[in-house]
């Protein structure tokens, strides 16, 4: 039941098809935060999440204001939907570490695939959005890099001499300790906070919305695009990729930090969802 409600999910993120696929190659007006491609390492700047509990997860009233905010309603949904989160929420006691404050662009993989050489033993559709898999859109180096798996994410984080964040590491540097809903608080978004909900139709540099960040200074975890975590669930023949976050083509509610999407790995390469590190 888990892959169903994962693979509505795919449908309704990727709704739009050719067309959104063009509209996410359009350059969008640039006020970011994040360091110009000139400026850019193989590594973005980190930010230090401090040790200690914070709640991971989401409370009943929580789930029930998510499931009021969804746009699609069918017999069954709610109590698909109520398998894919962490109900109730629990305490959750983390070391300190640290991670990235801005999601990794398109010229910092560019970087890493110079470095090495990396391709995927599956390279399908592998970084569909370059030229022959070597060189992104001229105008899109300060813009997140998307077509990733969890496998080629982990690759880069490792390179760097870092990972992938599990869920309950993305989740505290995206809320915090005091349970809040979003990154920046319990409001629900609006088209100011940050990008989501097929406002612009694609993607935009990182850093772009100043009011989408966490209490730490993370910035683009309501928005944008959607993450791959290092974690895994139960679901089926192979393990779902959590994915965390929203992005340009979901709505408010996905913004909300304890949400949840559970792909399998072929479906984790989408225009979409891109990706963070921790540790160096």
């Amino acid at each position: 039941m888990v892959l169903v409600v994962a693979v509505l999910i795919v449908m309704a993120g990727c709704a739009g098809g050719a067309e959104q696929k063009v509209a996410v190659e359009r350059q969008a007006p640039s006020r970011s935060s994040a360091p110009a491609v000139g400026e850019q390492t193989s590594a973005g700047p980190q930010v230090s999440v401090p040790a200690g509990k914070f709640t991971f997860g989401t409370t009943e009233e929580q789930f029930q204001s998510f499931v009021t905010h969804s746009l699609v309603n069918f017999p069954g949904m709610v109590e698909k939907l109520r398998k894919t989160f962490v109900i109730p929420p629990r305490q959750i006691d983390l070391p300190e570490f640290k991670i990235d404050q801005f999601e990794v662009t398109n010229e910092q993989y560019r970087q890493f695939v110079a470095a090495t050489g990396y391709q995927p033993a599956d390279m399908t559709n592998y970084l569909k959005h370059w030229s022959s898999g070597t060189s992104y859109p001229s105008w899109a180096g300060t813009f997140p890099v998307v077509w990733i798996s969890q496998e080629d994410a982990q690759a880069y984080c490792k390179w760097r001499g870092g990972r992938l964040p599990t869920e309950e590491e993305w989740e505290k540097a995206a809320r915090g300790t005091d349970g809040r809903m979003f990154p920046w608080g319990n409001q629900y978004p609006s088209r100011d906070t940050t990008n989501f909900g097929f406002g612009t139709k694609r993607a935009e540099p990182v850093g772009n919305r100043t009011e989408d960040k966490s209490p730490y200074q993370v910035y683009d975890m309501g928005g944008n695009v959607a993450e791959i975590t290092a974690s895994t669930v139960k679901g089926g023949p192979a393990p779902l990729i959590v994915i965390k976050g929203g992005s340009f083509m979901s709505g408010g509610r996905d913004a909300a930090a304890y949400k949840r999407t559970l792909l399998p790995g072929v479906s984790v390469r989408n225009e979409t969802t891109g990706c963070r590190c921790v540790g160096k």
